[in-house]
């Protein structure tokens, strides 16, 4: 039985990753259907592997000799695309890192290695975008930050109304992440329309694309063997490599300064290329997810109207809030791996050449780690504890940002929105359809303005 007390749907006939209307609305009960199947069950489509138990996705993510990041966001697409498993081998022996580290030479360049690459590659990417969101560097930013928040809701404050999505919560990232990478005016509006687009880009937004071939595609002929990686460079790409150039040469006080000018831990200076995906992973982190992040909490506070007012009174609770928002309804829904080698996880044999899917979102409601894990409680003592921004050495390093922008947003809100409902009348729940994130398109309100 589910949460709700109805019978579990279908594991067989899931289709988690071709816009399945169902799944779209809740896909809550499908993962738990796989949980209830077993530790990691394998799904029916494209024989991805789902791991939905919190202690399995955080060995996992621990096991970089084991389970690559290779597949990070490229999902079912890359299944039969990759190296496989020689046939007839004995389980137990196969091991197909080194075809793994072939067929990365010849990857577009475009596909976001900082999110695809394994230690010691990795670590290194890793060790530049780790350096951004200090904590002195958060508390530098966050007068400006809340001055942004403010402008932003007084523009709508005062007529009791708002489209929550297109008025606040995709501009308020969009801003922040702009003006923290000191990139021109002139330049965001083409920024934020191209990053939309990209992401728009890996979606299967009509239910009858049943076999995502031209992801496929794209993944074994994007790049010709032999050329150059920067060839394979989006206009995005390109834009923030010309950002970068302009910043090593003339140092500004912004992140992408920090990032164009930041040395490895060997102390080398990376070309400025390498670090072409540290800035885009940054950026359009900063938009998306954070934008899903607002609007579920904006939605699930005017689910509780008791809850605004506790949080009126007590705005010191908010950062919890923040948390229990992140567990319960997660923005990312979860990421890839791809199995380097036979490998054996909670007694579940996964073969090499296998893709995984981490699917934090269920790890966030596994019962073994979260009492009464479907009930939303901002009082939840552990909450910090979800796997919201990954595990291990991918964890997200925009967090804090995240979620000081959650913390400043509602401080902000909250003492400007009285009474928040959500406008049935025009209130028609839409979703995203893409496997890895999860946020409303858009999400009408209605308040009492309150004097500030």
């Amino acid at each position: 039985m589910s949460h709700s007390g109805s019978p579990l749907p279908d594991f067989e006939s899931a289709r988690f990753f071709d816009a399945d209307p169902q799944v779209l609305a809740d896909p809550h009960p499908f993962y738990e259907a796989a949980r209830k199947r077993g530790p990691i069950v394998r799904e029916p489509g494209y024989g991805v592997f789902v791991v939905t138990r919190y202690a399995d996705i955080l060995e996992i993510s621990q096991r970089t000799d084991e389970f690559s990041a290779a597949v990070s966001a490229y999902g079912p697409w890359a299944v039969d695309v990759l190296p496989q498993r020689p046939e007839g081998c004995p389980f137990g022996q196969a091991d197909v890192s080194e075809e793994l580290e072939e067929w990365r030479k010849e990857t577009p360049f475009g596909f976001i290695p900082v999110l695809t690459a394994d230690p010691p590659r990795h670590t290194d990417l890793r060790s530049v975008a780790n350096r951004l969101f200090t904590q002195s560097r958060q508390k530098e930013i966050q007068p400006r930050l809340r001055e942004m928040a403010v402008e932003l809701a007084e523009d709508f404050v005062s007529d009791g109304k708002v489209e929550f999505v297109s008025q606040f919560s995709s501009l308020f990232p969009f801003f922040v992440i702009t003006e923290l990478f000191g990139i021109p005016r002139e330049e965001q509006r083409r920024l934020r329309e191209q990053f939309r687009k990209r992401s728009e880009a890996g979606t299967t937004s009509r239910p009858d694309q049943s076999d995502n071939t031209a992801m496929r595609e794209r993944i074994r002929n994007e790049r010709v063997p032999g050329s150059d990686p920067v060839d394979s460079l989006t206009p995005n790409d390109r834009q923030f490599l010309e950002y970068m150039h302009d910043r090593r040469t003339h140092p500004q006080a912004d992140i992408l300064t920090q990032i164009a000018t930041a040395r490895f831990r060997d102390g080398t200076l990376p070309a400025v290329e390498e670090l072409v995906e540290v800035s885009n992973v940054v950026y359009g982190a900063g938009l998306g997810t954070t934008t899903d992040l607002l609007t579920n909490a904006m939605q699930l506070l005017a689910e509780h109207p008791d809850l605004q007012n506790r949080l009126r009174e007590q705005p010191s609770e908010i950062p919890a809030f923040i948390d229990e928002v992140l567990r319960f309804a997660s923005p990312v829904q979860g990421l890839f791996r791809f199995a380097k080698r036979d490998s054996v996880v909670d007694g579940v044999q996964i073969p090499a050449g296998s893709v995984v899917w981490l699917v934090y979102a269920a790890a966030n409601r596994d019962p073994e780690n979260f009492e009464k894990p479907f009930n939303f409680d901002p009082q939840r003592v552990n909450a910090r504890h979800s796997v919201a921004f990954g595990h291990g050495p991918h964890f997200c390093p925009g967090q804090p940002l995240a979620r000081l922008e959650g913390r400043l947003a509602f401080e902000t809100l909250l003492f400007r929105m009285g009474d928040i409902r959500i406008d049935e009348g025009k209130f028609e729940p839409r979703w995203p359809a893409w496997y890895v994130v999860r946020g409303l398109e858009d999400l009408p309100l209605q308040f009492e303005p309150l004097r500030h």
